[in-house]
C-alpha cells in the first residue's frame, strides 16, 4: 500500500500553487492563513522534501513542487470528474451490468437498439469481466453469467440454454454442413479448449480425439479473433456468439452436430435491486429476447433464413474482420 499524505495538505498545496498565493489559498478553501502554511509544511515534512522556496519575496515553487503540483492537479481532477460522473448516475434511469465479454460482444450489444427503442432515455453500462464480480463493492445492478452460480444473497434466474457447434469461414469450400464431426476436425486446425469439449465428444461419439490444436484460448472473443485472422480454420464455440454472423452468411456450422451445452445463461442480483424497477424492466426483455433466440434455434429458422437487414459489405474479404461490437 502507498504512504500517502492527508488529504486536507494535498488540497491546500494545489491550491496555493495554482493560485500563486497562501492567502488567496485561504479564501478559496475558507481556512486561515496559518492553517494553509501549517498544512503545506505538514506535507513537505511527510514527503522530506521542500515544495516551497522561503528565501525569496514572492512564493516560488521548487522544482519538486512544481512537478508534485502538476501531478495532485491531474489526479484531483480526475477524482472530482469520476465523483460528479457517479454522482449523476445515481439520479439518471442508469443501470449497469456486468457480464461476460463474448456474449456482451455477440448478442447483447447488437439487440441492445431493440431496448432503446422501447426506453429511449435509458442509459446502460457493460461492465465486461470473465471473472465474478463483486456487488458489494461496485454499483452493478446485475450480472450475466454463463453457468450457475448460487451465493447468498444473491437472486438468481435461468434466461436462455445454449448449443454447441463447429463452425468455419462461409467461404472455406472444404467444410460443408453435411460432414460427420471427425472429418471436420480432420480438415484443419481447430480450437476446442474453450468450450465443454468432453459433452461435446461424448454426444458426438468420438473416443479420441485427434486434431491439430496449435492455440489455446480462454474466451471466446479470442477464439473469434482466431478464426477472423486466418490463425485456425475452425472454432468449437457456442451458437448464441456465432448466431449473428450465420445469419449473415460470414460463418457456417460444418456439421449437423449441435448438441445442447450443459451449461445455461443466468442473470444474477443483489438484495438491494431486488424490487427495482429498472432491474424488472430490463429482466422482463431480456427474457423475452432470449426466448426468442431459443424458439428461432429450435425452429432451425436461423440456419435457413439469411438476414441481410444489415450491411457488411466490408467483410468481404480475404480475412473475416468481425468488429468487436455490432450497433
Amino acid at each position: 500500500m502507498f504512504s500517502l499524505p492527508p488529504l486536507t495538505a494535498l488540497r491546500a498545496f494545489e491550491s496555493v500553487a495554482r493560485l500563486g498565493s497562501v492567502t488567496r489559498a485561504a479564501e478559496e478553501l475558507h481556512v486561515t492563513h496559518s492553517a494553509i502554511s501549517h498544512q503545506v509544511r505538514l506535507l513537505e515534512k511527510h514527503l522530506g522534501i521542500a515544495l516551497i522556496d522561503r528565501r525569496a519575496r514572492r512564493m516560488d515553487l521548487t522544482h519538486d513542487g512544481r512537478v508534485y503540483a502538476y501531478q495532485i492537479r491531474q489526479s484531483l481532477q480526475q477524482i472530482g470528474g469520476i465523483t460528479e460522473r457517479i454522482t449523476q448516475r445515481k439520479q439518471s434511469e442508469y443501470l449497469t451490468i456486468g457480464v461476460i465479454p463474448s456474449f456482451a460482444t455477440h448478442w447483447l450489444v447488437p439487440r441492445l437498439p431493440l431496448f432503446w427503442q422501447e426506453y429511449p432515455d435509458w442509459k446502460i453500462e457493460l461492465i465486461a469481466s470473465l471473472d465474478m464480480q463483486d456487488f458489494e463493492d461496485s454499483s452493478i445492478d446485475c450480472l450475466i453469467r454463463f453457468g450457475e452460480v448460487r451465493m447468498q444473497g444473491l437472486h438468481t434466474e435461468k434466461i436462455m440454454s445454449d448449443w454447441q457447434l463447429l463452425v468455419a469461414r462461409d467461404n472455406y469450400d472444404r467444410y460443408t454442413a453435411t460432414q460427420n464431426t471427425a472429418d471436420a476436425l480432420s480438415l484443419g486446425t481447430a480450437i476446442l479448449a474453450n468450450e465443454d469439449l468432453a459433452n461435446w465428444s461424448v454426444t458426438a461419439n468420438l473416443e479420441n480425439i485427434s486434431v491439430s490444436e496449435t492455440l489455446v484460448v480462454n474466451d471466446s472473443n479470442l477464439a473469434m479473433e482466431a478464426l477472423r485472422n486466418g490463425a485456425v480454420d475452425c472454432i468449437l464455440t457456442r451458437l448464441s456468439i456465432v448466431a449473428l454472423w450465420i445469419e449473415q452468411g460470414w460463418l457456417k456450422k460444418v456439421t449437423p452436430h449441435m448438441p445442447l451445452h450443459r451449461s445455461n445463461y443466468h442473470l444474477l442480483w443483489p438484495n438491494r435491486s431486488h424490487n427495482s424497477p429498472k432491474l424488472n424492466i430490463f429482466k422482463n426483455w431480456l427474457k423475452n429476447q432470449c426466448n426468442e433466440f431459443e424458439q428461432k434455434v429450435l425452429s432451425e429458422a436461423l440456419f435457413t433464413q439469411r438476414d441481410n437487414s444489415q450491411n457488411f459489405s466490408f467483410l468481404k474479404t480475404n480475412k473475416l474482420d468481425l468488429p468487436l461490437s455490432l450497433k
